[in-house]
């Protein structure tokens, strides 16, 4: 049995078991369908491409586990949805599944609707593999 003052660990914690999960727009029922690079718009002076990056990932809020989807990525940053709000400049850890854990800095956060916050954040370090003893 537990101690009662055992704390979950961190890396044990899934997409069922976050504190609370983004919601995704109604308007967007295609979400998980987009794959690929990401169309160029006009004058759009980004200097390194973006792809879709679709999927659940969990992020690391203090002591908070939260449920996000994943939404573009580049080499330099990660576009994501939120269940809360999350202001310029904070750091947080960012897991996606099957790939790594990174930490990042938000850059911007805009709400969409309630449970529902678009985020584009960079990435400032790589945590590691998923499974590693960092």
């Amino acid at each position: 049995m537990l101690d009662l003052s055992h704390e979950q660990d961190g890396k044990c914690v899934t997409w069922e078991t976050v504190d609370a999960t983004a919601r995704l727009p109604e308007h967007m029922t295609d979400f998980f369908e987009k794959k690929g690079p990401l169309p160029a718009r006009v004058g759009c002076r980004r200097a390194v491409p973006r792809i879709y990056f679709r999927g659940k990932a969990i992020l690391q809020l203090d002591d908070r586990y939260l449920g996000v989807y994943t939404v573009d990525a580049s080499r330099q940053g990660i576009r994501f949805i939120s269940p809360v709000q999350l202001l310029p400049k904070l750091r947080v850890s960012l897991r996606i599944p099957n790939v790594k854990e990174f930490q990042v800095a938000i850059k911007r956060c805009r709400r969409f609707d309630e449970c529902c916050f678009d985020c584009g954040a960079v990435f400032v370090a790589e945590l590691g593999p998923i499974g590693s003893a960092n």
